[in-house]
């Protein structure tokens, strides 16, 4: 009777951290989610949504300007991309800025180039 229910209890602690990984990894790929970046800059990033844990994004050398909304909790902000940014600064900046946000409340948008004598 004692070795069946060591073997039930040692299936049953497998089967528990089974779970508990493949819960780490998806959290780990879920958070990874692919972003949509257009094809020429320069771009933008915006936050629908309370921003406020993304404020340190702001310092990203990549980062030439940041606006979030007066409202507390915040319910929009704005990260713009330096004109000579790269892809590379766009994921950068997105995945910080989507670390510190709720899912799916970033998007990437490349914003229109000025105005000549503007």
């Amino acid at each position: 009777m004692r070795r069946r229910t060591r073997l039930i209890a040692a299936v049953v602690v497998a089967a528990m951290l089974a779970t508990s990984v493949l819960a780490a990894v998806s959290m780990l790929l879920g958070r990874r989610a692919a972003v949509d970046i257009p094809d020429e800059g320069p771009w933008a990033v915006y936050v629908s949504g309370d921003a406020s844990g993304a404020g340190a994004c702001a310092s990203d050398p990549a980062v030439v300007d940041a606006y979030m909304s007066a409202d507390q909790p915040s319910s929009s902000a704005v990260f713009v991309l330096a004109a000579d940014a790269r892809r590379g600064d766009v994921e950068r900046v997105h995945g910080c800025v989507s670390a510190a946000v709720a899912t799916g409340a970033t998007v990437v948008v490349g914003t229109a180039p000025e105005a000549p004598g503007a």
